[in-house]
């Protein structure tokens, strides 16, 4: 089966492979839910319906980060999260230990 556009073309405008499953799930979700195709194509699958929506650009990814920023993003959440978890931690372990001295106390 040859494929009516190339793959590429689509990493070309979208930026990566993982944007484009990412919007063809969700197209295929809504196209799944009933909302009307934006191409006319012979197939009834919604996933290939939704790759030719994108291909015709119909389809488009909205807040999409460069690689650089979506990297720095995640880091810098990462570290909050990993700084918040450890001062729980901390937290707990210094309640424990409060606690057991109040038993020893008794």
């Amino acid at each position: 089966m040859e494929r009516p556009f190339p793959i590429e073309d689509l990493v070309d405008r979208i930026g990566n492979r993982y944007a484009i499953v990412v919007a063809v799930s969700k197209r295929a979700c809504q196209l799944k839910a009933g909302a009307k195709p934006c191409v006319a194509v012979d197939s009834k699958n919604p996933t290939t319906i939704a790759l030719h929506e994108i291909a015709a650009g119909y389809v488009h990814i909205e807040d999409a980060l460069p690689p650089e920023a979506e990297q720095e993003e995640a880091s810098d959440d990462d570290a909050q999260l990993l700084s918040a978890a450890i001062d729980d931690i901390d937290d707990e372990e210094d309640e424990e230990e409060d606690g057991e001295d109040e038993e020893k106390e008794d």
